[in-house]
Parts: C-alpha cells; structure tokens; sequence
C-alpha cells in the first residue's frame, strides 16, 4: 500500500524545486557583471555610470515577506514619475510567488557629488516591486541579495525625494535624474516575476510522471 501523505509530499515537493530551478536564469537585460562576492559599501564598488546587477532569481517568497516602497498597481502605474522616499513606511508587501532580484547601484567615483539622467533599464520578465528605500533595502538583502555579496548597512543607500524615475513599460524603468551627496550611494532593488523556461516546463512533466511513476511502483 502506498503512502499517499508521502507522495503528496514528495509530489509537492518536486514541483517547487523544478519551478526553481527552471526560473534561475538572469533577466537584466545587459547587466554589468555578476554581483557576487562585491563590496558595495560606499567608495569601494566606484563607476560615473549607474551599475545593474542580477541577485537571487526564482526565489521563493510567501505573504507578507518581503515588504516594497513601490507596488504595480497600488502605488506604481506606467507611466507615472516617482519619487523616491526618505523612509521605507509604505507597509506594501510581495505575495506568495517566485520572483527574481536584481540591484541598481550608482556611487560616482571618489567623493565628489554625482548625477545622472535619462538612463533606462529593461529587463526580460514584468516588473512587480521596488525597493528603494534603506529600511526595507537592508531587510531584504539576505533573501533578495547576491551570493557572498557585502552591501552598506546604513540607510544612506536609498533614493531619496530629488531622485525620479518612470516605470516606462512592464518591463523597462527610466531614471529621470539620480542625485548623490558625497558621501552617499543610490540603491534600487527591482523585483520582477519569475517565469519558468520552456525546458523547465518539460523538465517539470518528466519529474511528475517520475514521482507517479514511483508511487506505481510501491503500489506493486
């Protein structure tokens, strides 16, 4: 006789582990590099440019996890400009899902004042959160972050209300204009879905007719 609690479990839990590991493909479209292993404290991780890293993808979030700055469409629409925020305090939160990470990081080099404006940035599934806030940036970086990654613990990292940015498509977001002080950096952490490869898919067929194909088995 077989175990039918058993095979729920063990069906349950070969689906989510295929999922995952179908969804673990990066989805910046034209990132700098990889992000593990930087040392993004103030000063040391340096460019005039505004850098794009991938963090964690097709990572697994249940309700009220992961608190947002900004949410599609409860306070993020496209088309509209935004601000960004002294304090993380919107209360908005992720529900249960798979999503990808990835982390904007602009510190000019050395410690003059910086800016930028019109920089656009596309990624290759739609765009569901932002994080921009130091608060909630610090609170998500052990879930959300990049492997062995080191990321500045001070609530200086955020945008702030002179820096504006646009959600320009589903999946494409233009900063207006960022601005730094001397001795700040300006972080975004941008939350898109994860959606499965079509190899995954297939992947995920072979594993379920493996699981019922056992369950058969010890039935015998």
């Amino acid at each position: 006789m077989v175990n039918k609690t058993f095979f729920k479990k063990t069906l349950s839990l070969g689906f989510a582990s295929l999922l995952s590991f179908g969804s673990a493909h990066a989805s910046l479209i034209d990132p700098t590099g990889d992000i593990s292993g930087l040392d993004l404290h103030w000063g040391v991780t340096e460019s005039n440019s505004l850098q794009a890293y991938n963090e964690s993808q097709g990572i697994s979030v249940a309700d009220d996890q992961i608190f947002v700055d900004f949410l599609l469409g409860e306070n993020l629409f496209v088309g509209d400009l935004n601000q960004g925020v002294k304090h993380s305090n919107s209360g908005l939160s992720l529900t249960e899902g798979y999503y990808n990470s990835h982390l904007l990081h602009f510190d000019p080099i050395g410690t003059a004042k910086g800016s930028i404006e019109n920089i656009e940035v596309s990624f290759e599934e739609d765009i569901v959160a932002i994080i921009l806030g130091g608060e909630y940036l610090n609170f998500s970086d052990l879930q959300l972050g990049g492997s062995g990654t080191t990321y500045e613990n001070r609530i200086s990292r955020r945008l702030e209300s002179h820096d504006y940015f646009t959600l320009n498509s589903s999946r494409t977001l233009v900063f207006d204009e960022l601005k730094v002080g001397q001795y700040w950096i300006d972080e975004a952490r941008i939350i898109t879905r994860s959606v499965p490869e079509p190899g995954s898919l297939s992947m995920l067929g072979l594993g379920l007719l493996g699981l019922v194909g056992f369950s058969m088995r010890r039935k015998k």
